[in-house]
C-alpha cells in the first residue's frame, strides 16, 4: 500500500511541479513584454531582466494553488486514462484512499508556497519595485504609485517616496484640531529615520518649512499665519520606515505575516480600518487549504465528469475553475470592505464551496 501511495504522489507531484513551472514561465514572459514598454534612460534592458528575476518568488506563490489544481488534473487524469485508477478502485483502493494520496505533494507545495511568501517575496518584491522607482520614477512619475497618505492621531500626513534605509522623500503633514479645523502644517525635503539605544526613537526631517495658523484673539480679527523655515526639525513619532516602505511598495497580500499583523497592530492603535491589511493577513493563513481544496475539486472531477476527457479539456477545466475561484476571491475582498463583514468569511467562503463541491462529487462517484 504504502508503494502504491508512493507512485501516485510522485505521479502527482511530477505534474504540478511541470504546472507551476510552466504557468510561471508564461507569467514571467507577459511580465517581460509588459516592462519592456518602459525601458529608456536609467531603466535599461538589464535592469528589466533583474526586476523579472525578483518577480519570480511572487509569481510562484501566486501560482501555486492554480498549478496544483491543473497538475492533478493532468496527473490523476494520465492515470485514468491508463485505467490505472480503474485497476486501483478494481483492487480495493478506496476513491479517499487515492484521494489521500494525491494529496501527500500538495502539502509539500503549499508548505514551500507558504516559506516563499513569508521570507523570500516581500524583501524581493520591494527591491524590485525600489530598483524600478528609482530607474524610471524621474522619467515618468505617472506611471509608478504617487507616494502614501497616512494618518496618526490628528495628523494627515503623505509621504512620496521611502526606502529601507529609513529615508524619506516629500513629506507634508497636516495637523487639525478636534473640530477638523486646520492647525499646523509641516513640509520637508526628506526625513530619516533614527532609533539607537539612548534616545526614543524619532524621524529627522530636513530643509523644513513649518506654517503653523494663530488663532484670532478677538472676535473681529482674523486668523493669522507664522511660517517657519529650518534646517531641520525633530518629529516624534511611532510610524517606523519598513511600515511605509511595504505598503507604498508591496501589496497587502504579498508581505509576510509577520509585517501584516505589525501594521493591523498599528491602524487599530491610531482607530484605522485594518480591513485590507487584514484580508491579506488571512488570505495568507488560508492560502495552503485553498491549495488543497482546489485539488479536492479536481481529483472529484477525475473520478466524475472527466474520467473519460483528454488532457486537454481537463487542463481548460482546470483553469477556468481557478479563474472562478479566483474571481469570487476578488468579488468577496472588496465586500467584505464596502459591507462591513469579516475578513475572514471573505477569504473562507470560497474555500468552504470548494470543499463542498469536491466532497458532493466524490460521494456521488462512489
Amino acid at each position: 500500500m504504502r508503494q502504491l501511495d508512493r507512485y501516485i504522489a510522485v505521479t502527482v507531484g511530477n505534474t504540478m511541479l511541470a504546472a507551476v513551472l510552466g504557468l510561471v514561465g508564461v507569467l514571467t514572459i507577459f511580465t517581460f513584454i509588459e516592462q519592456i514598454e518602459d525601458v529608456q534612460g536609467e531603466y535599461t534592458m538589464f535592469k528589466v531582466v533583474m526586476f523579472c528575476l525578483y518577480s519570480v518568488p511572487r509569481i510562484i506563490y501566486e501560482l501555486i494553488p492554480f498549478g496544483a489544481l491543473v497538475g492533478c488534473l493532468a496527473g490523476l487524469g494520465a492515470l485514468a486514462s491508463s485505467s490505472e485508477l480503474l485497476v486501483m478502485r478494481a483492487a480495493g483502493i478506496s476513491t479517499w484512499r487515492i484521494t489521500w494520496s494525491a494529496i501527500i505533494p500538495v502539502l509539500v507545495l503549499a508548505g514551500v508556497g507558504l516559506l516563499v511568501g513569508e521570507f523570500v517575496l516581500p524583501d524581493l518584491e520591494r527591491t524590485a519595485h525600489q530598483n524600478r522607482m528609482a530607474a524610471i520614477g524621474n522619467q515618468n512619475k505617472d506611471a509608478e504609485i504617487q507616494g502614501l497618505w497616512y494618518r496618526e492621531g490628528n495628523v494627515y500626513m503623505h509621504f512620496d517616496d521611502v526606502d529601507d534605509g529609513g529615508l524619506v522623500k516629500g513629506i507634508s503633514q497636516y495637523e487639525v484640531d478636534e473640530d477638523g479645523n486646520p492647525v499646523m502644517t509641516i513640509f520637508a525635503r526628506t526625513g530619516t529615520f533614527r532609533d539607537d539605544d539612548s534616545n526614543d526613537p524619532y524621524w529627522l526631517l530636513e530643509r523644513v518649512s513649518i506654517t503653523r495658523i494663530v488663532p484670532p484673539l478677538t472676535v473681529d480679527d482674523l486668523p493669522r499665519t507664522e511660517i517657519k523655515k529650518l534646517p531641520s526639525y525633530r518629529w516624534d513619532s511611532q510610524i517606523e520606515p519598513d511600515l511605509l516602505s511595504m505598503e507604498i511598495l508591496v501589496q497587502p497580500e504579498r508581505m509576510s505575516m509577520a509585517e501584516l499583523n505589525d501594521k493591523i497592530d498599528y491602524m487599530r492603535r491610531q482607530g484605522l480600518s485594518a480591513t485590507k491589511f487584514e484580508l491579506g493577513f488571512w488570505t495568507k493563513i488560508f492560502q495552503p487549504i485553498a491549495t488543497i481544496g482546489l485539488v479536492v475539486v479536481a481529483i472529484s472531477f477525475i473520478f466524475g465528469p472527466l474520467r473519460e476527457s483528454g488532457m486537454g479539456v481537463r487542463i481548460l477545466i482546470g483553469l477556468v475553475i481557478g479563474f472562478a475561484f479566483k474571481f469570487l476571491q476578488d468579488l468577496l475582498a472588496p465586500a467584505s470592505m464596502v459591507f462591513g463583514f469579516h475578513p475572514v468569511i471573505a477569504v473562507l467562503l470560497p474555500i468552504v464551496i470548494c470543499f463542498i463541491v469536491g466532497y458532493v462529487s466524490m460521494r456521488r462517484t462512489t
